[in-house]
């Protein structure tokens, strides 16, 4: 989703050519396709060896020859794509990182293996927080030069005029956005409802997003009895209109997440957010100046939390005014996209000509 973002930020200013490594749900075919001056090749359906891989990139990178690449998959693809792009002779190359490195080994010695394996290819690595770049710098294995914490962005106009037109009364709306996997915690949010019910009776809690996880979740309301009180609405491309519709955004989660852009999104569409306190969350929140933060995994301080900020009209206006004034300083898709091309475009080429090509 970033890389369609800034695709489409960047659609009058640069030639593109958008490369999706393997097919996957295509979920975003018909969106980049709709982009000017934008190409998309999408790989081989049948699986690919990692040498297949290597050689059908460097393949589309001399057809196409890109000024510069923009990785979007970090780990051992990012690498592969790292090498095409330097056998090619494209000089300016970066990979994004959206999360931070594993706690336990041997995962925390193999993301320490690709930090150095970017280093060698001379790829910087933008992570998507000061956060993930902290812990990757304390893998211990050094940087690429260049290296440094570029937040993503978002269109902020855009999801606030939609959020806006979607206002509408009904009643009291928790949701929060996200993929329904391990990294984020639905179950501390789902216990937290069942306190707040106690208090908000007609709350609803809205679940936006899909995963592995959405069976046992959908079991989990059912044991907590709240079932006809959770809205599972799975992927959706509507999520600044329900965004709209929501009194507050609880964005549970661990300290795996690595940024949280469903955060900046709420706060871009006037939404008052309360957030684990993990380092991403923190970041993106100013510690507390945008948004309220409890202990992750703390049902009963999340509960107290999304019920000050139902019953506390003042304090949800307080905290959407700070939202809006952060979210505008530094998280707009022109700021993410003017730091992309301060990295990709540092000594190569001017950043002014709308003739550069750009891969991503």
């Amino acid at each position: 989703m970033m890389c369609f973002r800034l695709a489409e930020h960047w659609q009058s200013r640069f030639h593109q050519h958008i490369v999706a490594m393997k097919p996957h749900t295509r979920m975003l075919e018909a969106g980049f396709n709709g982009l000017v001056n934008c190409v998309l090749t999408i790989g081989p359906d049948e699986p690919q060896s990692n040498l297949a891989m290597l050689r059908w990139l460097r393949c589309v990178f001399k057809k196409n020859t890109p000024d510069a690449l923009i990785i979007h998959v970090f780990g051992v693809p990012h690498l592969i794509a790292a090498s095409a792009a330097r056998s090619t002779g494209i000089k300016s190359l970066a990979v994004k990182a959206g999360n931070p490195p594993p706690l336990e080994m041997p995962g925390r010695r193999r993301w320490a293996a690709i930090t150095l394996g970017s280093k060698l290819l001379r790829c910087p690595i933008a992570s998507c927080s000061t956060a993930v770049n902290g812990e990757l710098r304390k893998l211990g294995v050094g940087m690429p030069k260049h290296s440094r914490a570029i937040p993503n962005g978002i269109d902020i106009a855009s999801i606030a005029a939609r959020s806006r037109e979607a206002k509408a009364m009904r009643p009291s709306v928790i949701g929060m956005v996200a993929r329904l996997d391990a990294i984020k915690d639905h179950d501390t949010l789902l216990q937290a409802l069942s306190l707040v019910r106690l208090q908000v009776p007609d709350c609803e809690l809205w679940i936006v997003g899909d995963g592995v996880r959405r069976v046992a979740l959908e079991d989990q309301s059912r044991s907590l009895s709240i079932a006809d009180r959770v809205k599972f609405l799975g992927n959706r491309s509507d999520v600044p209109e329900l965004l709209g519709q929501m009194d507050v955004y609880a964005f549970s989660t661990t300290r795996a997440e690595g940024f949280g852009i469903a955060l900046i999104e709420a706060m871009a569409a006037g939404v008052a957010v309360v957030a684990s306190d993990v380092p991403a969350c923190s970041e993106v929140l100013g510690n507390g100046e945008a948004g309220l933060i409890v202990p992750p995994g703390d049902a009963t301080k999340l509960a107290e939390a999304i019920v000050e900020l139902l019953q506390n009209q003042e304090l949800r206006a307080n905290i959407c005014a700070a939202a809006a004034g952060r979210v505008q300083r530094e998280y707009s898709i022109e700021k993410c996209a003017a730091r992309w091309e301060a990295l990709l475009f540092r000594k190569t080429v001017s950043i002014t000509s709308p003739d550069h090509r750009c891969a991503s």
